[in-house]
């Protein structure tokens, strides 16, 4: 049995795109991490932003700060991406979880509907199956995505805050300002 048809199975419609964004979700998740920790651990950024310092010394001062502000943009977008997909995972899962909830509980009441005499609870059984477990998929999904779309943004931003300090610090240098002198 294939995991599409597994899914549909146990969640019901909302199998597959419940599937969809788990799997969207752990790429992202794997990716991110691979990314940034090679950042972290390489020094890409002050590495980078100090080489284009250096290539660009010869320019103004003015200059040299607005050509280290767009490389770093431009490399903190880089590092930002998967993020948005993230947020919007983690904003969409619970919400397919409660449509899974909805469609499970109107397939109690259709089964009961037609039904004379006694309830039987095993009437009810597969409808509810459905709702807790499209409500625990989402929310399974959702938790990941929060906390990775976050925790992702916070360490993005520290990449970025450590690496605009290295370039004014290096512009500064450039310049002939004696850093020690700040302290």
């Amino acid at each position: 049995m294939n995991i599409f048809a597994l899914a549909q199975q146990y969640l019901g419609p909302l199998g597959i795109p419940l599937l969809i964004c788990c799997v969207l979700t752990l790429l992202i998740l794997l990716e991110r991490i691979a990314v940034l920790c090679y950042h972290s651990m390489q020094r890409s950024l002050p590495t980078g932003g100090m080489t284009l310092l250096n290539q660009h010394a010869d320019q103004p001062h003015n200059m040299r700060t607005d050509i280290a502000a767009i490389w770093l943009h431009h490399r903190q977008r880089r590092l930002s991406h998967g993020i948005r997909l993230l947020q919007i995972i983690a904003l969409v899962a619970p919400l397919l979880g409660l449509l899974g909830t909805v469609i499970g509980l109107i397939q109690v009441f259709d089964s009961l509907g037609g039904h004379k005499g006694p309830i039987d609870p095993s009437m009810m059984a597969e409808g509810l199956g459905v709702a807790m477990k499209t409500t625990a998929a989402g929310l399974i999904i959702a938790i990941p995505a929060v906390v990775g779309a976050h925790g992702f943004q916070l360490w993005v931003d520290k990449l970025v805050s450590m690496a605009e300090q290295v370039l004014n610090v290096g512009n500064l240098r450039i310049e002939g300002v004696s850093i020690e002198a700040l302290k």
